[in-house]
């Protein structure tokens, strides 16, 4: 497996580069003109499925920007079972908190399709924080916000059995402009296995719990199709 920051580098097209750094709350207190300086020595980078973006322990010098693609961050156990803590898309960020800190990365990053990337390097980020000091107070938004994420995951995993984190991850895939009587369909963004190890549990228990819910009505699977029948229902599951 080719390790992805060994593919040939290339310029990303400033338009779509700029298109995506308005949409990323860490980049919030940005102007126009700083989007457009911190991309001067941006570059892009191209990830298959199964490359490895970061390692846990690697030294933190950049972090990454999705334009395109999916990518993972996960843990592993002692014995080498896979804890999956994000799934990240376009737009979303990761690795920002440890170049915030100057330590080496938390968790491994994969990605788990074709990507596009961009990287920030620190250097980059450290001269446009010099430049425009409010910076900083948009990067800790944003890392709020990820810390947050990270906390609901652990309160999840310690306080809720496998069915309320299934219901969970099911209800964050529900659009947001689905009316309140209607009966979405959302289509997994992961494998089976993923989902299992995302939500800290094994492929035969999950298999378990969704046939729990759909025997409560709840709802109907259709390989990685899922009709929620009961949105109502399902939320009050993943609320405990």
């Amino acid at each position: 497996m080719l390790a992805a920051q060994n593919r040939p580098m290339q310029r990303i097209s400033k338009a779509d580069a700029l298109a995506v750094l308005r949409g990323v709350p860490l980049f919030s207190a940005l102007s126009e003109e700083d989007r457009r300086g911190l991309l001067t020595d941006g570059r892009a980078l191209r990830a298959e499925a199964g490359d490895v973006l970061v390692s846990a322990g690697e030294p933190a010098d950049r972090f990454y920007v999705i334009l395109r693609g999916r990518v993972k961050l996960y843990q592993l156990s002692p014995k080498g079972d896979e804890q999956i803590l994000h799934l990240y898309g376009p737009g979303d960020t990761f690795g920002e908190a440890a170049v915030w800190m100057g330590q080496g990365y938390p968790a491994h990053a994969e990605a788990i399709e074709a990507c596009a990337l961009l990287l920030v390097m620190r250097d980059v980020l450290e001269s446009a924080i010099r430049r425009r000091p409010e910076i900083a107070l948009g990067m800790l938004a944003g890392l709020s916000l990820k810390l947050r994420e990270f906390h609901r995951l652990i309160e999840q995993l310690a306080l809720r059995d496998v069915p309320a984190r299934l219901a969970t991850a099911l209800v964050d895939l529900i659009p947001k402009t689905t009316p309140a009587e209607g009966r979405p369909v959302v289509v997994l963004p992961q494998t089976k296995r993923e989902l299992a190890a995302q939500i800290g549990t094994l492929p035969e228990t999950l298999s378990r719990a969704l046939a729990r819910l759909s025997r409560s009505g709840l709802i109907a699977v259709e390989g990685r199709r899922i009709r929620i029948l009961d949105p109502a229902g399902l939320r009050r599951l993943a609320q405990g």
